[in-house]
């Protein structure tokens, strides 16, 4: 039926159909030829011309035994009733047999329009009871497998003709990707130069006049288009920073030819990477510099970057100092301090929140210039044989501080009254610097 709409699972037994109504159809076509010759075959004894021949012989055999009248009239009639049996049966052996529309003629039409054998459908059903075994699916499913195997070799075509223009694209993006990372190295420039300067000039109040700092800059030995550059941890790309600390020494003054101005002759230098040739105090010194001017760097060293992190950074909500004004005195020292209260300001033009800063500290300078002062102490515990100490945290008054102070600061070897109007001078330089800043 060329109508209907048929399923892939239908499709076995469609042809299971198409074979039973071939063989209906070859049967068909048997008996109407077997039909024809029963009509008209004079060798077969079964055959109605036969027995239309026997008929006839059995009525002239009447004739010749009775000479009556009657008798002959009605022998004649029978001949004549013969003939016409006979003519009918010539016709309607002409219609089965060899008229364009007979029976035979139409049967062999029928099935000359179907272009295949029931042998050869055998076949094919047998095949594809084969292959259904070898895939081990149902024989009516095999269509089904047969199209998704269709399906994926024409999708397989298919990419194969997107395949030029997938390869246009992604040329187009790597040559898009290699100006981006030219635009990178060229901005860490900027950034490297502008930092560089600004470091500089903070660690010149830090005791660290003579010295500059510079971060050097360079391209590693692999292209950006290099897979063997990028590392499954790496975060920071295929430029290598190094911080540099170059140190300048004063031997004498000399006076200028024009005008007789005195000049700072510097006839020794040196210097080389921070964490080399750097001492302790001087890495302390240059990280707070650093991490003044852009707070959050030095923690963003130690973590990945992630896509929020990178479209909006934020200062960080506390910074942790252990000592870091270790190996740092005197005037150098004071300016620390200041540093760190500086990091508790809000970035300028911005409405971020104020940063907490958490400094331990043995230094006076320090402890005087912050908000709140804690005070850790160890005590041995009640049992002596505990083996243990106890730690107290207490938050010191506004007496108690200035007695810390000044124990931070003399120890045993000054007395009370002048350990006690020291540490009110560092308090009163803290005050008053914080109160600056905030008008800033």
């Amino acid at each position: 039926d060329g109508g209907k709409d048929f399923s892939m699972d239908s499709y076995y037994s469609c042809l299971l159909d198409i074979r039973d109504c071939l063989k209906r159809m070859d049967e068909q076509l048997v008996a109407a030829r077997t039909s024809h010759e029963v009509l008209s075959s004079l060798s077969t004894t079964e055959s109605a011309a036969c027995a239309l021949e026997r008929s006839r012989n059995f009525l002239y055999d009447v004739c010749k035994s009775d000479n009556n009248s009657e008798v002959v009239k009605a022998t004649e009639k029978s001949h004549e009733l013969l003939n016409r049996l006979e003519d009918a049966l010539k016709e309607c052996n002409r219609f089965i047999a060899d008229d364009s529309k007979g029976l035979i003629s139409t049967l062999e039409k029928m099935r000359q329009s179907i272009f295949i054998s029931c042998e050869d459908l055998d076949m094919i059903i047998a095949d594809w009871g084969l292959l259904s075994r070898k895939h081990g699916i149902d024989v009516y499913s095999l269509p089904s497998l047969q199209h998704s195997l269709r399906q994926e070799l024409d999708g397989n075509v298919e990419a194969k003709l997107e395949l030029p223009k997938a390869r246009a694209a992604e040329e187009e993006a790597l040559e898009e990707y290699v100006d981006a990372c030219k635009h990178l190295t060229q901005e860490r420039l900027v950034v490297a130069s502008k930092l560089s300067a600004v470091v500089t000039e903070r660690i010149k109040d830090l005791g660290m006049e003579g010295s500059t700092f510079h971060i050097d800059l360079q391209g590693g030995i692999y292209q950006c288009t290099n897979p063997a550059g990028y590392s499954e941890n790496s975060i920071l790309g295929l430029d290598s920073v190094s911080f540099m600390i170059i140190h300048r020494q004063v031997s004498g003054m000399r006076s200028n030819e024009k005008d007789n101005s005195p000049n700072l002759v510097q006839d020794d230098e040196r210097g080389g990477r921070l964490d080399v040739v750097g001492s302790s105090g001087e890495k302390a010194r240059i990280l707070l510099a650093i991490e003044t001017e852009s707070p959050g760097s030095i923690g963003a060293c130690y973590k990945r970057p992630t896509s929020q992190s990178l479209s909006s950074p934020i200062s960080p909500i506390a910074v942790i100092y252990d000592e870091i004004d270790a190996h740092v005195g005197g005037r150098a020292a004071v300016a620390m301090a200041k540093l760190l209260s500086d990091q508790t300001r809000c970035p300028p033009n911005t409405n971020a929140p104020k940063g907490q800063i958490i400094s331990i500290t043995h230094s006076a300078a320090v402890a005087a210039i912050s908000d709140r002062h804690l005070v850790i102490q160890k005590l041995p515990m009640s049992n002596k044989f505990d083996g243990r100490v106890k730690v107290i945290a207490t938050h010191a008054s506004e007496s108690e501080r200035r007695e810390e102070l000044a124990r931070m600061a003399a120890g045993d070897l000054a007395g009370d009254e002048e350990g006690l109007r020291f540490a009110e001078a560092l308090l009163r330089e803290g005050s008053v610097h914080k109160e600056r800043e905030s008008f800033m």
